[in-house]
């Protein structure tokens, strides 16, 4: 799809205000909104408050010359606007020096209306392939994002949940494990960043749905599990992280199907390597698949579940700080900082899917 074609905005920049006029009456009539300034400091002033499509600057000016306003420009603002030079002189090295400034291109005086016209629009030419680029590039992201959305749903709705709190459980591990990511972009020097937040929101549903091979005499039980009922349960990791590696095989270089296969396998392991089904420890277990882990644990103990009563979020804490080795302990650290807002989101959650208990609950993504 292409976009629309906005009418471009041009500063022109020269101490001299017959160069200034020509230029101004030159792009006014070819239909540019057009900005004139007599130095380098007004111009630089003005792009605090509107950002132009092109610069043209004269190099010879006093106080600051084009030079220098061309690097200050790079450096604190808008790196990719076009900046064409404008100057009487003619020697290649003041050519060479422009451009390594920063500029895009180099008109000699005098002034020719032609010229300009010509150099100006085959550098915004440019500009509207970059911008076109850009768009189609946020709008395959866009249709990528709502694909793995939909295969959130789709998964879920495959996986046969079978009762409304495990629902309810989807969405608030979901909600806990994006809040907690966050928490961790936020930290100085940390290495999470926005993607990795926005793919944990997608893959952290996902995180039980190998429990599709677990059957509802198990799943479901009242008591206490057997020895063999146990070892079944602890085969939902396998079975999830083995239908997530089947699309991964698809999509080696998606990394939301990455993280979701991490979590599925992982997200039972250990910090002290005491976990199951692979036994890892510590960083080897992937960041997504810890985070996971932490609020997986806190909601399972503020819920009722069919073998324990539902604890308080005092008491939910205080019996995660006695699972001695379970936790990432920075990540744990964190999350008991913090500890307020995964009560607040947790009860947020819970008490919308109590308003209807007979009703699926809407995944939160």
């Amino acid at each position: 799809m292409l976009i629309e074609t906005k009418k471009r905005t041009i500063f022109v920049v020269d101490d001299t205000p017959a160069n200034l006029r020509l230029l101004y009456d030159i792009l006014s009539q070819a239909d540019y909104h057009v900005r004139v300034y007599p130095n380098g400091k007004f111009m630089l002033q003005a792009m605090e408050q509107i950002e132009p499509d092109l610069i043209l600057l004269d190099i010879m000016m006093p106080d600051m010359d084009g030079y220098e306003v061309c690097e200050i420009l790079r450096r604190r603002y808008n790196p990719n606007i076009p900046v064409i030079f404008l100057s009487a002189l003619t020697e290649s090295y003041d050519k060479v020096r422009a451009f390594e400034a920063g500029g895009q291109d180099y008109i000699t005086k005098p002034i020719h209306p032609e010229e300009v016209l010509l150099r100006l629009n085959a550098q915004l030419k440019n500009v509207n392939e970059r911008e076109q680029f850009s768009y189609n590039l946020e709008e395959k992201e866009k249709q990528l994002q709502e694909y793995q959305e939909g295969l959130v749903k789709t998964l879920l709705r495959l996986s046969g949940l079978r009762d409304n709190d495990t629902g309810n459980h989807i969405e608030r591990v979901q909600a806990l494990a994006t809040s907690l990511a966050g928490i961790v972009q936020k930290e100085p020097g940390s290495q999470v960043n926005s993607m990795f937040v926005e793919a944990i929101r997608l893959a952290a549903p996902l995180h039980d749905i190998g429990k599709i091979a677990v059957p509802d005499a198990i799943l479901l039980k009242e008591g206490k599990l057997t020895e063999d009922e146990w070892l079944l349960m602890r085969e939902h990791v396998r079975v999830g992280g083995e239908v997530l590696g089947e699309l991964h095989l698809q999509f080696p270089e998606n990394s939301f199907i990455q993280m979701a296969m991490d979590i599925a396998l992982y997200h039972h392991e250990k910090w002290d390597g005491q976990g199951y089904v692979h036994g890892l420890s510590k960083e080897a277990i992937p960041l997504a698949a810890r985070i996971v882990s932490i609020v997986d644990v806190y909601d399972a103990l503020r819920t009722l579940r069919p073998y324990k009563p539902a604890y308080t979020h005092l008491e939910a804490l205080e019996m995660m700080c006695q699972m001695k080795g379970t936790f990432d302990p920075y990540l744990f650290d964190l999350f008991l900082t913090h500890d307020r807002l995964f009560s607040t989101v947790f009860d947020s959650i819970y008490e919308a899917g109590r308003v209807d208990c007979n009703t699926q609950p809407l995944l939160i993504i």
